[in-house]
């Protein structure tokens, strides 16, 4: 592998994932929904470990607001769109990456193309809407999801792995009938912390390394430095998840 092989030489040395988890990353798409708090560093990691394709979907734009905790922009980008910029620079990042933007919102009506030849979702969204939609679509098609959420001082991040675990909605309950309040604080290391656990757990996905976080929420709190795992179970009566069969 050449050049190649150096750059990943410290990865590939890891326990239990060598040129075999190496060459699973560089085959491996990977879609990222949402390119903000979550998003930048998502895919930065995701570049950086060698991942082989990225697709970026996010219909934002850059705000100066946005900078302190979206570390992939700078304020020249500030009206551009988020996915075309991040995409940008996950390939000034690693050239052997091939990224992909789109401009617009994960939904039912684009979900086909959004998840062709995807092998991890990673849900890096800040609504309710997207969230819930991505959960429903990707346990019907069977597509795993690493799935992050940060408020405050708190990030979260589980794994729905449809037929193997509880799903988004088994933790969280259906889409609620309020939306999520506009310009909520959020303390901008807490989505580098939250978001590195997200790359981690969609690496350790796709490599089949470590114990990924399936029927487990991670916890950070960022006031106290505590990270917690809690256990999850799956709603019998779940309408996204429920009538899947455990492991079918």
């Amino acid at each position: 592998m050449g050049v190649t092989q150096g750059r990943y030489d410290r990865q590939v040395r890891l326990a239990g994932f060598g040129e075999a988890g190496q060459d699973l990353l560089r085959a491996a798409t990977v879609l990222v929904v949402g390119a903000g708090g979550l998003g930048s560093p998502v895919l930065a990691y995701l570049a950086g470990a060698g991942v082989g394709r990225l697709r970026i979907v996010d219909d934002d734009v850059v705000e100066r607001a946005n900078l302190p905790r979206q570390v992939l922009y700078a304020e020249a980008d500030t009206g551009e769109p988020k996915a075309a910029v991040a995409a940008a620079r996950v390939r000034a990042l690693n050239a052997d990456v091939a990224a992909e933007a789109v401009v617009g919102r994960f939904t039912t009506a684009t979900a086909t193309a959004l998840l062709a030849d995807v092998a991890v979702v990673v849900d890096c969204s800040d609504n309710y809407p997207t969230r819930h939609a991505v959960n429903r679509v990707c346990v019907a098609v069977r597509v795993p999801v690493v799935w992050a959420t940060i408020g405050g001082w708190c990030g979260r991040c589980s794994i729905t792995l449809p037929g193997a675990g509880p799903c988004f909605e088994c933790v969280f309950g259906p889409p609620p009938t309020t939306p999520a309040p506009a310009r909520a604080p959020v303390f901008g290391p807490v989505c580098g912390a939250t978001g590195a656990i997200a790359a981690a757990e969609a690496v350790k996905l796709i490599t089949q390394t470590g114990q990924p976080l399936v029927g487990r929420l991670a916890t950070l709190d960022a006031r106290t430095g505590e990270l917690t795992t809690i256990a999850t179970e799956r709603d019998p009566s779940c309408p996204a998840c429920g009538r899947m069969a455990s492991g079918g």
